[in-house]
């Protein structure tokens, strides 16, 4: 029962906010698409397969994905790693999971769990009290930080996404004191105060945030790179002007997309002079997307961003658009023959061709 009320708290929640004008003027050309699905109590439930597949461009879920990645990582991570910190409930019933040694194992799941390991290793051991992400998704990357360091979460996404987060991470963590939207509008702000309380906060942008409350970590992961410019520059504006001394900053997104109608590189990003580069390399298994983790500094400047951008900004012209509209199609016909290879391959003879490969696959990982 607390569940059912939860969930039509946050489908009012999101017939709410989606008729805000301010909320709206934030979708760029690339999330028009949402508007043609539907929310409702069924397609919430099935938000990641089924009819509604509400998570499509939100979510890296792959029934064909190569058991290679699975195997590489092992090699890389542990399986006992890996398995922690993989899903043991189908939440969003997604048809592209592979049941394992009584986890799941999603494509989705594993690029952020060798996200994970970098933030675990660079970040998460310096006294991180709270962590804001910009554009989570529908929670994946939030949920293994929350899960394995039990610290608080401020989500900010559209309509669209909070929805899901707000379902998923509930899910995941229902004894967690949660801050929403409706929360919000009863005072118009979000106060230092409901800050301290709550444990996950989850709202749309165009929010007023108290000044005192300061983020020690700030992420934003595959979702700047469907912005415009315009809105872009409003969120490094929140990040410069609410990030903790010392604070963090992860940005993983693509060297260029254009599916906004222009192109938007990661080297063009309003980083002022204050960031100090902490790691800086291509992204796992998607070359063409950049990891960039940062850290406020405002002196010794040796590692300094403008220097790094430079550097990106050249790693970067190999997958630099010179006609983004013939992009555009392609990408639209790539998009249809996906959708026609899910509709006529059966997800089971999937999942046990992935047993068999994950099989074989573990035993060459043990070969030296």
């Amino acid at each position: 029962m607390k569940e059912e009320k939860f969930n039509q708290r946050i489908l009012n929640i999101f017939n709410i906010a989606t008729k805000d004008l301010k909320l709206k003027s934030h979708k760029s050309k690339h999330w028009e698409m949402y508007d043609q699905r539907s929310f409702n109590l069924e397609t919430l439930k099935n938000f990641r397969g089924g009819k509604g597949n509400l998570s499509s461009g939100l979510d890296d879920q792959d029934a064909f994905f190569s058991f290679k990645i699975f195997s590489n990582l092992v090699k890389e991570l542990s399986e006992e790693y890996i398995l922690k910190n993989c899903e043991k409930k189908n939440i969003g019933n997604s048809n592209s999971l592979l049941q394992y040694k009584e986890i799941y194992i999603d494509f989705n799941k594993l690029i952020h769990i060798h996200w994970f390991k970098d933030i675990e290793k660079y970040v998460l051991n310096k006294n991180i009290k709270n962590f804001c992400e910009i554009g989570g998704g529908f929670g994946s990357l939030a949920e293994l930080i929350i899960k394995n360091y039990n610290i608080k979460l401020l989500s900010i996404d559209l309509p669209e996404a909070n929805l899901l987060t707000s379902y998923y991470l509930k899910n995941k963590f229902p004894s967690k004191k949660f801050f929403l939207y409706d929360d919000y509008l009863e005072k118009r702000s979000l106060t230092y105060n409901d800050f301290i309380k709550n444990d996950v906060i989850i709202l749309p942008p165009e929010i007023i945030i108290d000044k005192k409350i300061k983020i020690d970590f700030f992420i934003n992961a595959r979702s700047m790179m469907e912005m415009n410019y315009k809105i872009i520059n409003k969120y490094f504006n929140l990040i410069h002007g609410h990030i903790s001394n010392k604070g963090f900053f992860l940005n993983i997104n693509r060297y260029e997309k254009t599916t906004v109608g222009a192109a938007i590189r990661i080297a063009e990003y309003p980083y002022d002079e204050f960031w100090k580069v902490i790691k800086s390399n291509p992204s796992f298994n998607q070359k063409w997307i950049h990891f960039l983790l940062t850290q406020r500094q405002f002196s010794n400047h040796s590692n300094n961003i403008k220097k790094e951008l430079i550097k990106i900004n050249e790693l970067g012209k190999k997958y630099y658009i010179k006609f983004p509209i013939l992009l555009n199609k392609f990408t639209k016909t790539k998009k249809f023959i996906r959708i026609i290879l899910n509709t006529f391959f059966l997800n089971k003879i999937l999942n046990l061709t992935g047993k068999l490969f994950l099989k074989i696959g573990n035993k060459l990982s043990n070969i030296k």
